[in-house]
């Protein structure tokens, strides 16, 4: 090829680099290998491409991509927000970047602006550069231009005041973890909502979500549910690339992974995430360990047994536990068993309280609830760690009130919730839900931590429960001898 006919073939590429999405990625590459293209990067990129051209054109494209983890989505959400502000810089627009916590969507916001300020990217946007002294990550502008890029967190992130025309929500969810919390789903999904979904410029926006989808009711899914005509998301689309069709998996990406990748990280992953994560399609909660479906609900204390009865409390207080968005809770479980070791036995749940709350006021609460609980239900108080001055304060203060009595049960958390499994599988788990039992919702968070054990994020429901199981079961093995 001779230097003139390469010096029109670099020009070819450089103008198609200005209109086009994928031919622009190619051309900006900043990656330590080479820009490798799968199908799902050829169809994300078309149809981002179109959205650049229906919104210069003044119409809105709302859009929901999920991925397999490890596919690029986030380095062509990256390219997307550069591409956007590049080729609409006559418009000068602004783009809004939410991720599910402010430090990642700052780290993307600085490969963005990276980007924009790359020698690949000013040969085909010359002048179109940060603002000189625009050093925040987290709100920089184009120079000459009321364009800018905000990065916030979904949660406890702030956008208030600031509106986009190109709204990019990329990893809302840190992990399995998070995914398996009802309040943290629902916090993300409200802060979309609220926060987010509402800093649309008019008259036309884009809206991108472009994720791995965790779990049915996560964010995506709530676009989804509510997607139809008179929903709050209507108007969505939603384009997927599962790894795995027709019940045997295709090589989505062989330009990068080889074929049997796919079927190691299955192994690895298990059935269940590897639906998530893989072939885009998460499965609904089964329900782990406990069968909360069998407990059996009571309104009246009419067949309620006269059993003896102790609270036991699991403790949440320390700095750690309490902060972010979906901390720890301190559980006191009112419980009676019937029944005996040999024949098995019945669970008996009078009462809970639960909190989130500093060690004196939770220590309030403790001290209130054995006062109304009365002389005849001893109250039982894990004792380990920074606990076991919590537990003789306690008692100190309820001396003459209240049996308490300190305990420390052996084994990790999910040895000493495993007798309470065949209770539920037969059955024999019973929660007082009348006048002065449990309301409903705590009723609600009890079920939730045994429905996600022993992989959801909480469990302190579980433990005070089987707290109290121990208490009992081990008082009534010794009467049985």
């Amino acid at each position: 090829m001779t230097d003139g006919a390469r010096r029109a073939a670099t020009e070819l590429l450089r103008r198609r680099a200005r209109h086009d999405l994928l031919a622009f990625m190619a051309w900006t590459w900043q990656g330590a290998g080479p820009f490798l293209v799968g199908r799902h990067t050829r169809a994300i990129c078309a149809r981002l491409t179109r959205a650049v051209a229906d919104w210069e054109r003044g119409v809105s494209t709302q859009l929901v991509l999920s991925v397999p983890f490890r596919h690029g989505k986030s380095e062509i959400a990256k390219a997307f927000q550069a591409f956007f502000l590049g080729r609409c810089a006559a418009a000068q627009p602004s783009v809004l970047e939410a991720c599910y916590n402010a430090e990642l969507a700052v780290d993307f916001s600085k490969a963005v602006r990276d980007l924009v300020r790359s020698e690949a990217y000013q040969a085909l946007f010359p002048g179109v550069l940060p603002r000189p002294g625009s050093n925040r990550a987290n709100l920089w502008q184009l120079q000459g231009s009321q364009s800018k890029v905000r990065a916030t967190g979904l949660i406890n992130g702030s956008s208030t005041g600031f509106g986009a025309n190109l709204i990019v929500v990329d990893d809302y969810l840190r992990g399995h973890a998070e995914s398996r919390s009802k309040t943290l789903k629902r916090a993300i999904q409200n802060a979309f909502q609220s926060d987010v979904y509402t800093r649309q410029n008019a008259p036309a926006a884009i809206v991108l979500v472009i994720a791995t989808q965790w779990a049915t009711d996560d964010l995506i899914g709530a676009i989804e549910a509510e997607s139809g005509e008179g929903g709050r998301f209507a108007g969505f689309e939603f384009l997927r690339f599962p790894a795995r069709r027709a019940g045997a998996y295709e090589t989505l990406f062989p330009e990068l992974y080889p074929a049997d990748w796919y079927a190691r990280q299955r192994a690895a992953l298990g059935p269940r995430m590897a639906a998530a994560l893989l072939d885009c399609a998460p499965q609904p909660e089964e329900g782990g360990r406990f069968d909360v479906g069998k407990v059996r609900l009571h309104t009246d204390l009419a067949t309620w047994p006269k059993a003896r009865e102790v609270r036991a409390w699991d403790l949440a207080s320390s700095a750690k536990e309490r902060d972010g968005v979906d901390p720890d809770w301190t559980w006191g479980v009112r419980a009676a068993l019937t029944g005996n070791a040999r024949d098995g036995w019945e669970l008996w749940v009078r009462h809970a309280v639960c909190c989130r709350k500093e060690a004196p006021e939770r220590d309030a609460l403790i001290r209130a609830t054995a006062r109304a609980d009365g002389p005849a239900v001893g109250q039982r108080i894990e004792a380990y760690g920074a606990y076991k001055d919590a537990a003789a304060t306690l008692k100190a203060a309820l001396a003459g009130v209240a049996s308490v009595r300190p305990v420390r049960l052996p084994g990790d958390k999910t040895v000493k919730a495993a007798p309470l499994e065949p209770l539920f599988d037969a059955g024999r788990v019973h929660i007082y839900v009348g006048p002065g039992g449990m309301d409903a919702a705590t009723l609600d968070r009890w079920r939730e931590d045994f429905a996600a054990f022993p992989e959801g994020p909480h469990d302190d429901a579980v433990d005070a429960t089987a707290l109290a199981y121990h208490a009992l079961a081990d008082a009534g093995s010794r009467m049985l001898i």
